[in-house]
């Protein structure tokens, strides 16, 4: 071999060794993960439960008619949240209730006709459910609503079971 190709070769072997270590160092690389902790000193998980439904029991048609016993035939919710925090209640409430064949009778909610317990069965407060209510959660985090109204069915109404939903929403 002659010294020209001697030197060509020896200088393609030094570009090559040089070429392979550039291409192991790029190829290097290394990856690490940590976690993000935060651990939140905050308010309890707010919970509503629907515990009665609102009954009339049989009505007569033609004769406007409440709940007998606001104890027993109340609708009512049980609340549980952050204990003494203030919350508002508020509910979306039917005009109608709908039975038989989508006959419909009237039901109304006055000024008087929210209940809050202080605890449940004892006495009991009312308020408009017409309106937002504020109010707070008893030192143990826990509050029963309840609501009343009053069905109006006309003369001559369709014989039959007639319902209707009433949602409440409780926020802090």
């Amino acid at each position: 071999m002659s010294r020209t190709n001697r030197i060509a070769a020896a200088a393609a072997l030094v570009g090559l060794l040089g070429m392979s270590s550039l291409t192991a160092s790029a190829a290097a690389q290394a990856t690490a993960s940590i976690s993000a902790i935060a651990n939140v000193s905050g308010v309890a998980a707010l919970t509503a439960t629907g515990t009665n439904d609102l009954n009339f029991g049989t009505v007569t048609a033609g004769v406007p008619t409440a709940p007998a016993s606001l104890a027993t035939d109340a609708g009512r919710f049980h609340i549980t949240g952050q204990a003494s925090t203030a919350v508002t209640i508020t509910f979306a409430l039917p005009t109608v209730l709908t039975g038989p064949a989508a006959a419909t009778i009237p039901i109304t909610f006055g000024s008087a006709d929210g209940l809050e317990w202080n605890p449940y069965p004892g006495a009991f407060s009312t308020f408009d459910p017409n309106s937002a209510h504020f109010t707070s959660l008893d030192g143990a985090g826990a509050l029963d609503i309840g609501i009343s109204g009053l069905v109006s069915p006309p003369a001559l109404t369709v014989s039959g079971s007639y319902t209707g939903t009433i949602s409440m929403t409780v926020t802090y």
